[in-house]
């Protein structure tokens, strides 16, 4: 058992300061965890859907992980299998509930479906290679055959860990890629808000990726025991994080409903208010409306189908033509006071090049 960092029954022969040093990256974690908890029960308005669900999962996963850690670390808890069974719970719901945290909103920047569907085949696959293997070695480490099984653990951890920082590192750079896809066209136009949302979207994915190499280097340092609990520390700073980020951009997308107000987690076209042109249902007109485009195409983007589902901005001229009543100059001669009323339509001012630019078919 010595010199095996807790990868076999409690730790041996530990040093305060790493002791210490453990019990502060979980308490860390359950701060986090009791804060976010607070934070989404006091908010949330629809308590269902994808988004709500991993949310609560992956917040409590991390509790349930670091916990068990601690109480097996220390041998609190004296039967290991008790530990490991619990470790093993929270670890599922702590890692692959927060890529569902990711994905539940990842509709919201990018619009391509089917590569939002592989994103979810993605870590579906990633449970059965990296969940189930580690799971069965973490067992075995922690049994009668510890000798047999501590090396494999120990293979299978970092091939583990590696394997869903990569999986984080392709959510985390979908939202950068696409978020910068929306910023790049029209910037001049975009509201302050909106693109201080969206850039401080990007900061907190790129930040995401650099906590998870710093994971990465605690694993291959061979320093087990601080990965472990600085684990659940970064997953409870990630969640925190991507919590506020992806309330802010669904409140800034989607103004008019509440940024909790969440359903399913993708497909459904009440999730955001950006649709595409064919989806556009505009209020009829009463009167006789003009619509026109700037386009460098040959032909204007508002002809035909749009099979990219771009996001596009568009700007609304509303051009009023009105009646008014003239007087026509009373006659001088004999001072009778007969009117003449007519109605004359005016028309374009000299400055309504919009009716013209319209007219013409552009």
């Amino acid at each position: 058992m010595a010199g095996n960092n807790g990868i076999s029954g409690g730790l041996q022969q530990t040093t305060l300061p790493i002791a210490m040093t453990l019990s502060a990256f979980t308490a860390i974690a359950w701060y986090n965890v009791v804060d976010l908890n607070v934070v989404i029960w006091v908010t949330f308005k629809r308590r269902q859907g994808l988004y709500f669900y991993s949310l609560l999962a992956s917040s409590w996963g991390i509790m349930i992980y670091s916990l068990a850690f601690l109480m097996k670390f220390f041998q609190v808890w004296k039967n290991d299998y008790v530990s490991v069974a619990l470790i093993t719970i929270g670890w599922y719901a702590m890692v692959t509930g927060q890529s569902l945290v990711l994905y539940s909103r990842l509709h919201l920047v990018v619009h391509d479906k089917q590569r939002i569907r592989w994103v979810l085949y993605m870590i579906i696959v990633d449970v059965f290679l990296f969940h189930v293997p580690t799971t069965v070695m973490t067992f075995g480490a922690n049994s009668p055959k510890a000798d047999v099984f501590s090396t494999l653990y120990s293979i299978m951890e970092k091939i583990q860990v590696t394997g869903f920082c990569i999986q984080e590192f392709i959510i985390s750079g979908l939202y950068v890629y696409a978020t910068r896809q929306i910023l790049k066209p029209g910037a001049t136009f975009q509201k302050k808000r909106f693109r201080q949302v969206m850039l401080h979207l990007i900061y907190v994915n790129i930040l995401v990726i650099l906590m998870d190499i710093t994971l990465l280097c605690t694993e291959y340092a061979n320093l087990y025991e601080i990965q472990i609990t600085f684990k659940g520390a970064l997953y409870s700073i990630k969640l925190r994080l991507e919590f506020a980020i992806l309330n802010e951009l669904r409140s800034t997308i989607n103004p008019s409903g509440s940024s909790y107000d969440n359903h399913n987690g993708g497909n459904s076209a009440r999730d955001t208010s950006l649709t595409t042109f064919n989806n556009l249902q505009a209020p009829q007109p009463s009167t006789r409306a003009y619509a026109c485009s700037a386009s460098g195409q040959a032909t204007s983007p508002f002809a035909g189908n749009i099979d990219d589902n771009r996001v596009m901005m568009t700007t609304e001229v509303v051009v009023h033509r009105e009646e008014q009543d003239m007087e026509v100059d009373r006659e001088s001669a004999g001072g009778r006071g007969n009117t003449k009323g007519s109605r004359q339509k005016t028309g374009p001012s000299s400055n309504s090049s919009e009716v013209e630019f319209a007219g013409a078919g552009y």
